[in-house]
């Protein structure tokens, strides 16, 4: 409005000027000395300026929010959601969402404050026009009218092809996020020609879409220039048809209608930048909803204790189409060690899931000190409960912080403690700067047994009541292998440890030893119960050298133990027997 005003006095003073009048007018039918014009312009000006900086600090603060609304959002329902949901998410699409794609939110955001002002000064230029000339406005408005409905289907367009663009550059952040991880392989195989022609046409298609999307929306603004070029035409036919002799009319007019057109371009400009995000906005949305909607399980009760952790007839299934295992009873004990060995894809990570509680049980139940175990307060397990992978997961940063791994709660002693428990102690000691040593990005620096080591200090660091170990030594050395297992035998009788191995040197000091084969339990015993009573362990025995093949394959023990029923070799799956073999 300050500016529709500002215009119509600049007109009127120059039209005053060079016609020696004293005043400016009429306009409206109001006349106004030409001094007091030029101070109500100044003024006028001024004002502007000011309100336009007010808007500009508006914007940035409002879009500074967006930013940071969006960002937590989705991080946070991210990291709240089950980890079957993080299991399942593609590599690189959070990343791409967190970044490339909250930025084209912040350009939608920004081009939405830029339509409304540009809407409200068009509302405000078009109401001045109608006081001044109302016949000539009312052309222009209905040009608008008009206009709007033209550039409905372009605008149509541009939305297609901002979806298809959206959906090929998070094809694209993905498959270059797995492609990236595979970098060793690529080097091995001799992959690199295929890697980059797969990189090349994930981006022939990527900026192919960006291409169109570019196209469409570039063809916007010359289109509107068409048409409001006849809309001035129009309001100045309008004027010559009822015969107007008033020039501060007219060029009062003339520049609120060319003004508000100037305005007309940026709103038609901004929602054609407001439709091509659309999409990205709408994908940001709908993952947050997702993993909103997939929350960690977790309770509000306190068990009195971890153990007895008990499995009763417990079943999961990842496809619903076949059971990953069904029928698993099992009770642990304080302080035993307990061995899971079986063949691959038997179902033993599977497990080593549903008592970390990652996992919950599509059938049967999973108690934790009498209590179910989705019942049980989260932030109260994760204190007694710990965990080795087969692939240790270490982060850039310093010895100490990789096995505090953001606890604030385990101090310096603690650190010491669980590296001397992990015999990890005399390495850390002969590093550089100890415990605070740089590891590099994702602990590069260390062997692969030293790295495992140090992801067990991690895990006991927290002195918990019940460790889980998947794999712990399938790639390491024997002098490795040698130290963790002193490492296990040390947390016999204060710690509860499952030890998921295929290596039958890993676990030939467990105190029981459980089979698992074909998502089933076929034998739970201690290790001489279960050399007279399981076919697999005697055979990965006999595989590990540990037994000899007379004792495996004797008639006498098969016959005693009554082997030539359910638990048989002929019996076993084909795929179990295969890779046993």
């Amino acid at each position: 409005m300050v500016e529709a005003a500002f215009l119509v006095l600049v007109t009127g003073l120059l039209l005053a000027l060079t016609s020696g009048r004293d005043v400016i007018g009429p306009v409206a039918g109001q006349e106004l000395p030409i001094d007091a014009a030029l101070v109500a312009a100044a003024i006028g000006l001024v004002l502007r300026f000011a309100l336009n900086m007010l808007a500009l600090r508006q914007s940035a603060a409002l879009s500074a929010a967006v930013r940071t609304n969006q960002r937590r959002r989705l991080a946070h329902a991210y990291l709240g959601a089950a980890w079957s949901v993080h299991q399942q998410e593609p590599s690189g699409r959070l990343q791409e969402l967190l970044t490339s794609f909250i930025s084209r939110v912040l350009v939608a955001v920004a081009a939405a404050i830029q339509g409304l002002t540009s809407a409200l000064s068009v509302v405000a230029f078009l109401g001045a026009g109608l006081v001044i000339q109302p016949l000539a406005t009312l052309a222009v408005l209905a040009f608008l009218a008009v206009l709007a409905a033209l550039l409905g289907p372009l605008r149509s367009a541009i939305r297609r092809a901002a979806i298809r663009s959206s959906s090929a550059d998070l094809d694209f952040a993905t498959s270059v996020a797995e492609l990236g991880a595979l970098g060793r392989e690529m080097q091995i195989f001799g992959a690199r020609p295929a890697f980059l022609a797969r990189v090349d046409a994930l981006t022939a298609v990527a900026t192919e879409h960006q291409r169109r999307v570019q196209v469409l929306f570039g063809s916007l603004a010359p289109t509107y220039t068409l048409f409001s070029y006849g809309a001035v035409l129009l309001a100045v036919t309008a004027l010559s048809l009822i015969d107007v002799d008033d020039l501060t009319t007219v060029g009062a007019v003339t520049l609120l209608m060319l003004r508000s057109l100037t305005y007309g371009q940026q709103l038609v400009s901004v929602h054609g930048t407001v439709v091509s995000s659309l999409p990205a906005l709408e994908e940001v949305e709908e993952t947050a909803r997702r993993y909103e909607s997939q929350p960690a399980a977790g309770g509000v009760v306190t068990p009195r204790d971890v153990m007895p952790l008990v499995l009763m007839d417990a079943g999961f299934s990842y496809d619903e189409s076949r059971p990953t295992l069904s029928g698993v009873d099992l009770a642990i004990d304080r302080g035993e060690i307990l061995g899971v060995i079986g063949p691959s894809g038997a179902g033993k990570s599977t497990l080593a899931q549903l008592l970390l509680g990652l996992r919950t049980p599509g059938s049967g139940h999973l108690t934790v000190g009498g209590v179910p175990l989705t019942e049980v307060d989260r932030t109260w397990w994760t204190k007694h409960v710990s965990f080795v992978p087969q692939d240790p997961a270490l982060f850039t940063g310093t010895v100490a912080e990789n096995i505090r791994f953001f606890r604030d709660g385990i101090d310096d002693e603690a650190v010491h403690r669980a590296a001397d428990q992990a015999n990890v102690l005399s390495d850390v000691k002969a590093l550089p700067q100890g415990f605070d040593t740089h590891l590099g990005e994702r602990g590069g620096g260390l062997s692969g047994g030293q790295r495992q080591r140090l992801s067990i200090a991690r895990a006991l660091a927290g002195s918990p009541s019940l460790l889980i170990l998947d794999e712990p030594t399938s790639a390491l050395d024997g002098h490795s292998e040698s130290l963790i297992r002193d490492t296990i035998i040390g947390l016999r009788g204060r710690v509860t440890v499952v030890v998921i191995a295929h290596r039958m040197s890993t676990i030939d000091m467990c105190d029981r030893i459980m089979v698992v084969e074909g998502g089933r339990v076929t034998a739970l015993g201690a290790p001489a119960q279960l050399q007279a009573s399981s076919t697999f362990y005697r055979r990965a025995l006999s595989t590990a050298g540990i037994l000899s093949a007379d004792v495996e394959t004797s008639p006498a023990l098969t016959t005693a133990t009554g082997l030539d029923g359910a638990n048989s070799e002929d019996d076993q799956p084909a795929e179990v027997g295969r890779r046993t073999t």
